[in-house]
């Protein structure tokens, strides 16, 4: 993967203006993962089933703090990329308890402006929230089982992910399920650019 920030660019930037700017960095990695691979198998009393309008906006209304007004945005307007699915995670009563989403082509982490390459034997895993009342159940661990069963439906032999280094509990969710670290992300705000690393297989923090 190319660095998306020119070293023309860089050479630009004032030392005291870069080092400043590097303080308030964030450190992501992107991890793969087999399909099928050994984390444990989802529960059949749970379910995932395609996101809709109604739905979405039902989940406004019963988790206010949870969805705000531009996630909600956010999560309708990706009902019209075809190239990403939205998913509703439900508990084995049918409540709908978080969201989770599937993309199988090249597409953009937009928060952090960085291109990712998916090819036909991958697929990417992201933004996965449960909800706050329904956490420390196991959903978010189905979430992830499950959508590796869809891979393997589909013939897919790969996962991706990519998960910032504080977010402890995501990391040790996927750790489960056989995740090995390709690249070390770094995103710097000021720059609105993330630099690629090559890494180790070593997974930090987990």
């Amino acid at each position: 993967m190319r660095n998306p920030l020119s070293r023309s660019r860089l050479r630009r930037l004032r030392p005291t203006r870069l080092r400043a700017s590097l303080r308030k960095r964030e450190t992501l990695d992107l991890f793969a993962m087999p399909v099928p691979g050994p984390g444990p198998t989802a529960d059949p009393a749970r379910s995932l089933e395609d996101a809709t309008a109604e739905v979405l906006r039902q989940m406004r209304r019963d988790y206010p703090k949870d969805l705000n007004e531009r996630k909600i945005g956010i999560l309708l307007a990706r009902l019209d990329d075809p190239a990403d699915q939205t998913l509703i995670i439900r508990d084995e009563h049918g409540e709908p308890c978080g969201y989770c989403h599937i993309t199988r082509g090249d597409t953009v982490n937009a928060r952090i402006r960085f291109p990712l390459r998916v090819r036909p034997h991958q697929a990417y895993l992201w933004d996965d929230h449960v909800f706050i009342a329904h956490r420390r159940r196991g959903l978010h661990a189905f979430s992830i089982a499950r959508r590796i069963e869809l891979l393997e439906q589909e013939g897919r032999t790969e996962a991706l992910t990519i998960i910032s280094r504080p977010n402890v509990a995501s990391r040790t969710s996927y750790a489960a399920f056989g995740m090995v670290r390709r690249r070390e992300l770094v995103y710097v705000p000021d720059l609105k650019r993330t630099f690629a690393l090559p890494t180790s297989r070593k997974v930090p923090g987990v």
